[in-house]
């Protein structure tokens, strides 16, 4: 008798345990699909770090080529140096962070009680 029930409950475990591996299947998806666009977006605002740095270092080159007096070429140049570094390190202090998605275990499936005549 208990062999018989192990047979008929085998194919509903086997249902039951294929939902849950799609289900698992998703829920990791959607995780590879987050990690993806937070990585992408990291890389972007490097990239952007990287352009507004070379624009700042052609900036003072600029700067440095045009022979004004010295007074004049240095207080400006201070302040966007100044600015510049306060920006970066505003931009250091920015945090990433990691989400962990926990998916709830289904409530087992109950059977359909039966009776026999």
């Amino acid at each position: 008798m208990s062999e018989d029930k192990h047979t008929e409950n085998d194919p509903e475990r086997t249902l039951v345990t294929l939902e849950q591996l799609s289900q698992t299947i998703e829920v990791m998806t959607s995780v590879v699909n987050r990690l993806r666009q937070h990585l992408s977006e990291q890389l972007q605002a490097q990239m952007s770090n990287q352009e507004s740095a070379a624009l700042e270092q052609q900036a003072e080159q600029e700067l440095a080529s045009n022979q004004v007096t010295e007074s004049e070429a240095k207080a400006p140049a201070h302040d966007d140096v100044v600015r510049a570094q306060k920006q970066e390190q505003q931009q250091q202090q920015r945090e990433s962070f990691v989400v962990e998605i926990r998916q709830q275990d289904p409530e087992p499936v109950r059977k359909n009680n039966k009776t026999l005549h």
